[in-house]
């Protein structure tokens, strides 16, 4: 039995674990919408500046740009793009020691209900 090629292979476990994600945020948070990450400096960028990692997430009219410094105690920089007013909350894990990886999602409001609510995709920090 033939799997094809490992890029394939790799990029259809990619798919389907993006579909279980999708479905996990349909059950759970049926009124947000999900931003997707499209650019990690870490992997899309890896010959880059190594104190600040650089995040970017986009879908549905939004662009959340996010900079990270640090190791143990980590600055979060967040940019929301179109600008105004907002509210951004993080969601997540603290990991169980000061320097475990930590699992985060950004919740983001627009107070008056300008927009719908907008979560990122989770990612480890």
């Amino acid at each position: 039995m033939t799997i094809g090629p490992p890029e394939r292979a790799m990029g259809e476990q990619i798919a389907v674990l993006r579909s279980v994600g999708y479905a996990a945020f349909g059950r759970h948070e049926r009124d947000l919408d999900v931003l997707d990450l499209v650019f990690d400096s870490l992997v899309d960028a890896p010959d880059c500046r190594r104190d600040v990692r650089t995040l970017r997430f986009t879908g549905h009219g939004v662009a959340l740009d996010v900079d990270v410094r640090g190791q143990d105690d980590l600055t979060v920089e967040l940019r929301v793009s179109p600008t105004g007013p907002v509210v951004v909350e993080s969601r997540g894990s603290d990991g169980d020691g000061p320097t475990d990886a930590r699992l985060v999602s950004f919740l983001i409001r627009w107070p008056g209900g300008a927009q719908r609510p907008a979560r990122t995709a989770w990612i480890m920090l």
